[in-house]
This record gives C-alpha cells, sequence and structure tokens, in this order.
C-alpha cells in the first residue's frame, strides 16, 4: 500500500458533521495561537506519520495471540503504519456506520416519540462503547498528558535535588519515546476493553440540541468532568464516582454518560433523548469543549463568541494547564503554563 504522510487522530468521518453546507472545510479555532480560521477536514486534528512506530517492537506475544484469535490480520506487523490502516480499514467504518445511526435515529423522532423511544440498543451500547474506547485512546492529547507528566516531574525532581541518574531515568522523554508509548497503549487491548466497559456501565443519554447555537467539538473530543470534589484526587477517571462523560457527535447531538451511582436520578432516562432548549446549558458544555481541547476546536457555524466570553471573565483561562502534580506540599505546573 501507498504510504500515508497525514494520519488523522480524530476521523475525517466524525469532523464532517461540523464542516460548513456544501463544503469540506471547517470553522476553527486555534488555542495555541488564539485566533480563527477555516480549515479543509484532511488539515485538522492530524499530524505527519503520527501513528509509524515498528509494532514488532511494542505487541507482545500474548497480545499477539490475542488478535490472531480474534481474527485480526497481523501478517503486516513489520508495516510501521499498521496502527494507521488499522484504524482506517477497521475501526472507523464501524465508527461511521453506528454514529449515523444514532444521528439518524435521533434527528427522525419528534419530540412525543422522543418520550418513549431509546435512540441506541443494549447491545449497540457494547460496540458504540468500544470504538469510543479507541477514539479516547487515540489522540494527541494522551501524548500530551504524558510529556507533561513527565515535565512536572523533572521539576519536581529537580527541585527535592534527586540524583542526575534519576532525572535522566524519570524526568527526560524524546519524541520518539512519547510515541512508542502511546503505540503500546493503543496495542494494549486489555486496557480498551477496560475503557469501553468503563463505558458502557454507564447510564447513556443523548441532549438534542433545539437552541441556534450548535455544539462546538475539538481536536479532543471526549471530556469529562468532575461532579464530586475530593480534597486529594481527581473525580474526573472514566470510572470516578459521579464522573460524566461527554461527546458532541454532531453540532446538535451531545452524547453523555453519567456514572450510575451518583446520578440514579437520571437511571429512568437510560438510552433516552433529552431536549435542550437552554442556550446556557449550551454554552457551558461549549467552555468545557474549549478547555477539553488540544489546540483546536471546531464549530459548524464560526461563532466563537462564547471564547471571547470566557477571556472576559478570566483573561489567562486558554493558558490553564489541564494536569498538575503535587510532590512535597508544593503543586507543579507544565514549563510552558508557567
Amino acid at each position: 500500500m501507498p504510504k500515508k504522510k497525514i494520519e488523522h487522530y480524530v476521523p475525517q468521518c466524525y469532523l464532517e458533521k461540523w464542516c460548513m453546507p456544501d463544503s469540506n472545510h471547517v470553522n476553527v479555532f486555534d488555542k495555541e495561537q488564539d485566533k480563527t480560521r477555516t480549515n479543509h477536514i484532511e488539515d485538522v486534528a492530524s499530524e505527519k506519520y503520527f501513528y509509524d512506530i515498528d509494532l514488532s517492537g511494542v505487541l507482545t506475544k500474548e497480545e499477539v495471540k490475542f488478535y490472531n484469535l480474534e481474527g485480526v490480520d497481523l501478517s503486516r506487523i513489520d508495516d510501521e503504519q499498521y496502527i494507521e490502516n488499522f484504524f482506517s480499514e477497521n475501526v472507523e467504518s464501524a465508527f461511521k456506520s453506528a454514529l449515523d445511526d444514532i444521528i439518524s435515529r435521533a434527528r427522525k423522532m419528534s419530540t412525543r416519540k422522543i418520550k418513549h423511544r431509546t435512540f441506541i440498543s443494549k447491545k449497540r451500547i457494547h460496540l458504540f462503547s468500544l470504538l469510543m474506547a479507541f477514539q479516547y485512546i487515540r489522540v494527541k492529547d494522551v501524548r500530551n498528558s504524558l510529556e507533561e507528566l513527565v515535565d512536572m516531574l523533572n521539576q519536581a525532581l529537580s527541585e527535592h535535588s534527586a540524583p542526575k541518574e534519576m532525572i535522566d531515568k524519570y524526568g527526560i522523554i524524546s519524541k520518539k519515546e512519547l510515541k512508542y508509548i502511546h503505540g503500546k497503549i493503543i496495542c494494549n487491548i486489555d486496557e480498551i476493553l477496560k475503557i469501553a466497559n468503563t463505558f458502557s456501565e454507564h447510564i447513556w443519554i443523548l441532549f438534542k440540541n433545539t437552541t441556534y447555537t450548535p455544539f462546538f467539538t475539538s481536536d479532543n473530543p471526549i471530556g469529562t468532568t468532575a461532579h464530586i470534589k475530593h480534597p486529594y484526587m481527581s473525580m474526573s477517571g472514566l470510572s470516578s464516582k459521579g464522573v460524566e462523560v461527554y461527546f458532541p457527535i454532531a453540532p446538535d447531538l451531545m452524547l453523555i454518560l453519567l456514572e450510575k451511582t451518583h446520578h440514579k436520578i437520571f437511571k429512568s432516562k437510560n438510552r433516552h433523548i433529552i431536549e435542550i432548549d437552554d442556550i446556557d446549558i449550551v454554552n457551558d458544555y461549549n467552555s468545557r469543549c474549549v478547555m477539553n481541547s488540544s489546540r483546536c476546536v471546531f464549530s459548524k457555524t464560526g461563532d466563537f463568541s462564547i471564547i471571547d466570553k470566557m477571556k472576559e471573565k478570566e483573561p489567562d483561562v486558554l493558558q490553564l494547564p489541564k494536569s498538575t502534580l503535587t510532590w512535597g506540599g508544593k503543586t507543579y505546573v507544565p514549563s510552558k503554563k508557567q
């Protein structure tokens, strides 16, 4: 097969839902440059040779055996673009089909039918949970988080006068090492299945946006919100008590997954659609989308005025770190956020 140069970590079949009418272009807000532009969807949420690694040096014998038992073709294991080809040939077609099915069912339902019909079957939840798990783990934000963690660890070790050997071992990481670690995470089928199972165990609700303001999405489309505070622990993990997972699947549709022990009031709404006609709710989710993005936010209409309001309220909001590390009573943030 011809070698691919540009590899997407958010599929174009997903991003096309946010394209301008009769166009393959999308409105973009770039957090790094703090400005807006339009781009072809081929040119966003992507990077040159993003997944290219020597897969034979990543998969364990047990994982090779598992994939063979599952009928996954590993004959091209020596192809450094195996992960890219696996996503494009096996995952994205199923992802597009499942997305289109949910969107079609939701848009066909009238307000009267919404109260009595579900937007997804229990069987389809398991499939879509697996597809969401792949999307959650494949994005660049995973690498960014790893890089930031190592950077903060470096700061902490240096300030606590750790030996140079320890700093070199734990506090320094190269771009190549990041790519290999990410590849190992993607190929860890146990972790993928664990994430998928966590998704499937939550309460599933679909918000149908009936306002004139569409939902945003981003280059890191699946986010979490903690609804319980803890003095020492982050409660925004996928399986944390009270967590909410949000995933815009179209400008008018937002998939919401709720941890069921804390959000038990919504159990009767599992797999149902809730119409949202409150602009404040839409703006709240769009603000979350902005903060959860790695760099780029996408809009159907190009109206990013909510970001201006966020900056008016907190001028440095776009520079706030997404991750922190507390060590010895001091909180560290990534160097580029200081």
